[in-house]
């Protein structure tokens, strides 16, 4: 097993933050949703234009101002990146559904809600059958949709990102790599139906590439707390699409040395689906190592004094950026419409 925490020293930038004023600091920020879904937001810049930036997916229903978010996308600005923490559709304050009209045309939203009521403006989790948990992966599409505006503004380096997810939010966060390994780098033209099948990569490259590495605060194998969704990795890995993804994303599975089933989810991912050990040329920074001592899930496991997870964490995206620092800005042409991610295309049922 990877023993990066134990013998790598943290690579600090030698960028701070001591020259933005509290405005600067953090502001909040909103965007839309390929299906018209407004989406709330915190977005940390950093001093210098064209920096790494890391994305946080909280768990299913928590929200982004629940636990230690905000203190944790301090200390990493405190490093020189950008961050962006936002709201899941339904939870927090991204309850708004800005385009009625194109919100009740997606079938999903149709099929999957509870009720179907084309004159509803608003969305709460109570709406959601099971079912639809898997779609709010297009709530990340418009995430990274929104951190391409800002690269193509010269603010950030989309170029370079790493996410980090809690418990069933970093199951979710894993399947938006999936699919980012599916479409390119670029987004293209409006098309005439925008829920059309995703279009696939036309070149080498994808949009994938771009992701330095995930932090998975105890990840979740499966989706939702009450009534639970399965996750269709077995599918992912017999068509291929798992093997991008373990030969370019480093990833570490955190989880308290004493939450049991956090520890068996982080072997099910580590051994079963990435089946990391089993790669010749493994990557350097994808472990499964414990946070000892503790029980705490998720957002908790960074919030305990004496408890070594912030410094990993640091030490772990230091590390990541620092072996992709070739990797320059591209434009992403984000003002185009992003592409729609079907989670049935993926195997999920």
């Amino acid at each position: 097993m990877n023993v990066f925490f134990r013998v790598i020293p943290v690579v600090a930038l030698l960028v701070t933050v001591d020259g933005l004023s509290a405005q600067e600091k953090k502001r909040d920020v909103s965007f839309l949703t390929l299906d018209g879904m407004e989406l709330k937001g915190t977005f940390y810049p950093s001093p210098r234009g064209g920096s790494p930036v890391v994305m946080f997916v909280h768990k299913i229903g928590s929200k982004r101002t629940d636990g230690e978010w905000d203190a944790l996308a301090t200390t990493l600005q405190d490093k020189g990146y950008a961050i962006l923490s936002f709201d899941l559709r339904g939870h927090g304050a991204s309850t708004r559904i800005a385009k009625p009209e194109m919100f009740w045309t997606a079938r999903f939203n149709q099929i999957h809600l509870s009720r179907y009521d084309p004159k509803k403006k608003t969305l709460s989790l109570t709406d959601f059958r099971t079912s639809y948990l898997p779609y709010l992966v297009n709530d990340i599409v418009a995430a990274r949709q929104f951190l391409d505006n800002e690269n193509d503004g010269g603010l950030i380096n989309t170029s370079n990102i790493v996410v980090i997810g809690s418990e069933d939010g970093a199951a979710l966060a894993f399947f938006w790599i999936v699919s980012e390994f599916r479409r390119g780098p670029q987004y293209l033209p409006a098309r005439a139906n925008l829920f059309d099948l995703q279009v696939l990569p036309t070149g080498p490259e994808t949009a994938g590439d771009d992701i330095a590495g995930a932090i998975w605060l105890s990840y979740r194998r499966q989706l939702g707390a009450r009534g639970t969704i399965s996750v269709p990795y077995q599918t992912w890995i017999s068509s291929k699409l798992m093997d991008p993804v373990r030969d370019q994303v480093q990833m570490w599975f955190a989880a308290g040395a004493k939450d049991a089933q956090g520890i068996d989810d982080a072997h099910y991912m580590y051994d079963t689906v990435l089946r990391a050990d089993r790669k010749k040329d493994r990557l350097p920074l994808t472990s499964k190592i414990p946070i000892e001592g503790t029980s705490l899930r998720g957002i908790a496991l960074t919030g305990q004094k004496g408890l070594p997870t912030v410094e990993r964490i640091v030490q772990f995206i230091d590390k990541a950026f620092e072996m992709r620092r070739e990797r320059v800005s591209k434009r992403r042409d984000a003002a185009n419409p992003p592409l729609f991610v079907d989670p049935t295309k993926y195997g999920f049922r």
